[in-house]
């Protein structure tokens, strides 16, 4: 492990100890940012603004040996400096593992200056260093103007992007415009992709431009044969080139092929390796709205939805066109071919986290009609005729679901809004709603009807106080007996959500109590026992809302 020698350092060139600790910071404290303090530092070498918006202030020091009263005094300057910045902490880095009688030193500070926080020393600072051995090989192996250098380009790029967005808007803005004079043909845009390489995208600046500004590929595609990988690779292709899209070839498919295109792009400097075609999507304007109609064989409409188509890309034969349904749900493209003035739809189902029930009934009831034998046709806005009209020969419900899950699921959360809007209370699809809770749902819509629920059990169990009433509810329960429950409040739970339905009653007929001698044996003992009933067969417990019978 390479170490820094701290003596030898702060004797020879304390300032590089001191910049070694700077970078040191600004590794390990990525909003960290360093002032130059050659023209006076104001009290603030290092410092940073957290995510909490609290001003932290570093001081480095290069003293080795020990905190002598010269050096206290030296620190206690500083303080006095970064007083002036109303710091929430200041931490002091020095090369120096306090002893007692320092740290007892160290915190009094705390009395004058509040925001005295850490003292960070040198096993603290070989411990970090550790970990980024390239700056102490920095230190170690060139010059202290070399390293001054560095951290003065490394703070400068810092400057930029925590000097806030308008310091990052003019770096960038006059990179950019520099970047769009290369071209008057096409405009130039770079992003970075998760493997750290710069995509460079070029897009046209106008439409219809050719001959000397087209981009060519010159050479022959090829798709190895007996590849099912490549065979899938050349479909894209294709339909790409014909309806627009995407499909990314790779070096096996580029072979001797070679790129060109107008003067001053320098595209003949590329290797071709891995080309990604792209069509560029543009905007509907103004958007293309629709309706999607399910029928049955014979033309009559089951369901429908709104779509709003918002963008489409084109190739040779046709387009594609993206929207969605008036849901927001359901993820609708429209392929077009205009030779034969042919369609194909193609729909993709997503769940957002925050959807409301009401908005999934829809496309569930699309989805549990679109089965083989129905008809879909899409009209657009404006046309009396469908636009798009197939015969439906495979199901949209998604893999894995039953043949009349769709249907399940649209009406458990048609009845889970229907709840929601007589309540008033209204939340999200619970992520885990199942059979269970769609059952309750159910039965709490008979509640509020005016109805009443069947509970389930054969035994009921009471508290009483007092051998009389013992007796009493014995000979009830001897001729068979009714017993209602009142509660103050029911409440319905779905997740985290609760419903309070309001006052409800639990009516039970019993014929036999089970544990009598036990029950009696508990009065004696204690005054009050709890009571174990059989329920009769024939008349079930029920429950229903407000304290009389239901209607």
């Amino acid at each position: 492990m390479v170490r820094v020698p701290w003596d030898k350092q702060a004797a020879e060139s304390p300032k590089v100890s001191e910049v070694l600790v700077t970078m040191l910071v600004l590794r390990l404290r990525e909003k960290a940012r360093a002032v130059d303090g050659s023209g006076g530092d104001g009290g603030r070498d290092l410092f940073e603004y957290t995510a909490d918006g609290e001003l932290v202030v570093y001081e480095a020091k290069s003293f080795t040996g020990r905190m002598d009263k010269t050096r206290r005094k030296q620190v206690v300057r500083s303080l006095i400096s970064a007083a002036r910045h109303q710091p929430d902490h200041w931490d002091l880095l020095v090369p120096i593992d306090h002893n007692p009688a320092e740290l007892r030193w160290f915190e009094e500070l705390r009395e004058e200056f509040p925001f005295v926080r850490h003292w960070r020393g040198r096993s603290w600072l070989d411990e970090k260093l550790a970990a980024h051995p390239d700056l102490v090989r920095s230190a170690l192996q060139e010059s202290g103007d070399y390293i001054l250098e560095r951290i003065a380009e490394a703070r400068a790029e810092r400057d930029v992007l925590l000097g806030g967005l308008p310091d990052f808007l003019d770096r960038a803005s006059a990179l950019n415009a520099r970047a769009q004079e290369i071209s008057p043909h096409y405009a130039v845009h770079t992003t970075s992709g998760a493997d750290g390489q710069t995509a460079v995208h070029l897009v046209p600046k106008a439409a219809g431009f050719g001959g000397q500004a087209a981009i060519r590929f010159t050479g022959r595609i090829q798709f190895p044969a007996g590849d099912e990988q490549e065979a899938e690779r050349r479909r894209r292709f294709e339909e790409t080139m014909r309806f627009g899209g995407e499909v990314e070839l790779s070096a096996d498919n580029l072979a001797g092929m070679r790129l060109t295109g107008p003067a001053g792009l320098g595209l003949e400097q590329f290797s071709l390796g891995t080309v990604r075609i792209a069509s560029p999507r543009q905007e509907v304007a103004p958007p293309l709205r629709g309706q999607i109609v399910v029928q049955r064989p014979s033309g009559i409409p089951v369901t429908s939805l709104p779509v709003v188509f918002t963008q489409k890309v084109t190739g040779l034969d046709g387009g594609t066109l993206y929207g969605r349904d008036g849901t927001g749900v359901l993820t609708v493209e429209l392929r077009y071919n205009q030779r034969d003035q042919t369609g194909t739809l193609t729909f993709s189902f997503e769940l957002n986290e925050v959807v409301l029930p009401q908005a999934v009934v829809p496309v569930l009831r699309m989805i549990a009609h679109s089965r083989p034998g129905h008809v879909m046709a899409l009209t657009l806005a404006g046309s009396a005729t469908p636009g798009v009209r197939v015969l439906i020969t495979e199901g949209m419900a998604p893999p894995g679901w039953e043949d009349n899950e769709a249907q399940f699921w649209a009406d458990a959360f048609d009845d889970l809004a229907r709840l929601q809007a007589r309540t008033g209370h209204f939340f999200p699809l619970p992520e885990d709603f199942g059979r269970q809770d769609a059952h309750d749902v159910r039965e709490i819509h008979a509640l509020l009807d005016g109805g009443e629920n069947v509970l389930e059990g054969d035994t009921v169990t009471v508290d009483i106080e007092g051998a009389e009433a013992l007796d009493e509810l014995a000979d009830a329960a001897a001729s068979m007996s009714r017993i209602t429950i009142g509660y103050a409040a029911l409440v319905f739970a779905l997740g985290e959500h609760q419903i309070d339905l309001g006052p409800c009653t639990e009516a039970y007929t019993t014929d036999k109590i089970l544990n009598m001698s036990e029950a009696r044996t508990q009065l004696t003992a204690y005054g009050h026992a709890t009571v174990r009933m059989r329920l009769t067969r024939h008349i079930p417990p029920v429950r229903y809302l407000g304290d009389g019978p239901p209607r």
